[in-house]
């Protein structure tokens, strides 16, 4: 039998503060507050619409822009504890990244797990999300860079590589990587992690236990001190998690080899 399979998509996304987008600013102010008097709250990537709702939806806003809808653009937003608006334009390359069927490990360290958000969809299925300021993401990246350069000063190239194989210089690459992606922002916004779809090839009954924010912290802490052994291991078991999410989501597997 052959089964055919949707990717599933996880995403980064980067909400800036409103008043940074210069002439663009009082657009995305009236398109907030409308937005927020027709639905009772801010938008959400993990927002469903139903029947013609979007196009109700877009009709109303374009009346009220005085525009027409081929020329309404549309966002995510979110807004602080303060109320301060913070918008993410939908369809911008600049700020999104989109991974299939996995998520790189190098995302989890942006975050700790008390910016954890479970949330319920329409569809049943729990999601997963997480969310700090961008300033702070910066700083865990380069804290992880600073662990990873340390371990190869201080340990010899041949240890590292019997126990990493090439792992540690990929991921310090690519946290340098979004280091340079995400200075171009302004520091007071927020970087939001979406499991998205990878939910769905997580076992329900097992979601609550996925903790990898936590697990790769764990491993770099041990890397920190020096428990190379361990370190080896935690890194291990957690490529090996990601794998078979990876596998199942991508059709290669039956079932979720998550627990």
């Amino acid at each position: 039998m052959v089964y055919y399979f949707i990717m599933a998509i996880s995403s980064i996304l980067i909400y800036e503060p409103i008043d940074s987008f210069g002439d663009k600013s009082n657009y995305w102010k009236e398109y907030a507050h409308f937005y927020e008097q027709y639905w009772g709250g801010p938008t959400s990537p993990l927002g469903i619409w139903f029947g013609n709702e979007y196009e109700a939806f877009r009709n109303a806003l374009s009346s009220h822009l005085g525009l027409d809808k081929e020329e309404v653009e549309d966002c995510y937003f979110m807004k602080d504890k303060d109320g301060k608006y913070y918008v993410a334009p939908m369809y911008s390359k600049s700020n999104s990244s989109h991974s299939e069927n996995i998520i790189p490990l190098d995302w989890f360290i942006l975050f700790n797990e008390d910016e954890r958000k479970s949330l319920y969809t329409h569809w049943g299925l729990n999601a997963i999300n997480y969310d700090t300021t961008i300033g702070t993401a910066i700083d865990r990246a380069d804290e992880a860079m600073q662990i990873l350069s340390k371990c190869f000063e201080n340990h010899d190239e041949s240890q590292i590589k019997s126990l990493f194989a090439n792992n540690l210089a990929v991921m310090s690459h690519s946290l340098s990587d979004l280091q340079t992606w995400f200075s171009g922002f302004d520091k007071s916004g927020f970087i939001v992690l979406n499991y998205g779809d990878i939910c769905s090839f997580i076992n329900p009954a097992t979601l609550k236990n996925e903790q990898s924010v936590r697990e790769i912290w764990e491993f770099l802490d041990q890397l920190n001190n020096g428990q190379l052994e361990k370190a080896s291991t935690s890194l291990r078991i957690l490529f090996q998690k990601w794998e078979g999410i990876r596998s199942q989501a991508s059709g290669e597997i039956g079932e979720s080899t998550l627990q």
